[in-house]
């Protein structure tokens, strides 16, 4: 938390709070008023939390006001997405018809702001990188993600991001990834709460004995998903991709 309030990261907004002694004020990760020492600065849980400690509000960066996440809808080779950003971070990126969906824009709309439909450059940035990945020309993407959760699912969404492209593990595999090695369903339960689809890939994870698991795209689109990375990891000349399911 110290490392990014002093580097002033809009990545961590709405994760915690900065409580600031000398003033008896608290901000945001991303205030751009000059940071005080470190020995005066204490963090908190949210803004709820930082009055409960006698601070007010930073009336530079406004830590009450909500950001409003601008949301379209695409259409994709497996089915329809709900794209969300912010003015700086992705915060959404889920199947339209998943089960989960409506949980999922109350816990955007909870975590972050508000939910208007519109267009914004970042939604235009998130479109494009997911079509060129959908299309077999994209491996990796370039995007700075907001996705606040509890600590557990973001130490498991943190591990998803380190697996690479056309490799998968188990559900297993990924508890003991993240130190939890009694609980798989957890850590499954983690993954079917991640927001960020694809981008933070949930579809690498598969069942122990091979079979796909579940997916809040659907198995096909996990099959699809998987399918494509493996035709994208032979196309760089190699004989086969580094795991099988």
């Amino acid at each position: 938390m110290e490392r990014a309030f002093y580097a002033a990261d809009p990545t961590f907004d709405g994760r915690f709070v900065a409580a600031i002694r000398t003033t008896g004020v608290f901000c945001r990760p991303s205030c751009r008023a000059r940071k005080p020492l470190p020995k005066n600065v204490t963090f908190v849980a949210d803004a709820a939390a930082a009055r409960a400690a006698g601070y007010r509000p930073c009336l530079r960066c406004q830590p009450e006001s909500a950001a409003t996440v601008h949301v379209r809808e695409i259409e994709t080779p497996i089915g329809p997405m709900t794209l969300g950003v912010t003015d700086h971070a992705i915060v959404l990126a889920d199947f339209s018809r998943r089960a989960m969906m409506p949980a999922q824009l109350a816990t955007t709309r909870r975590r972050i702001g508000p939910t208007v439909v519109g267009d914004a450059p970042l939604l235009d940035r998130l479109e494009a990188q997911l079509r060129e990945y959908l299309a077999g020309e994209r491996r990796g993407f370039d995007l700075p993600l907001e996705t606040p959760g509890s600590a557990f699912q973001e130490r498991v969404w943190s591990e998803l991001r380190d697996i690479p492209y056309a490799e998968t593990i188990s559900y297993r595999e990924l508890a003991v990834r993240v130190d939890s090695p009694l609980a798989p369903r957890a850590v499954g339960r983690a993954n079917g709460s991640n927001r960020v689809a694809i981008i933070v890939p949930c579809h690498r994870v598969i069942a122990a004995g091979g079979g796909l698991g579940g997916y809040g795209g659907g198995l096909t689109a996990k099959r699809f998903l998987l399918d494509l990375e493996v035709r994208g990891y032979s196309s760089r000349g190699l004989k086969s991709a580094p795991s099988a399911w």
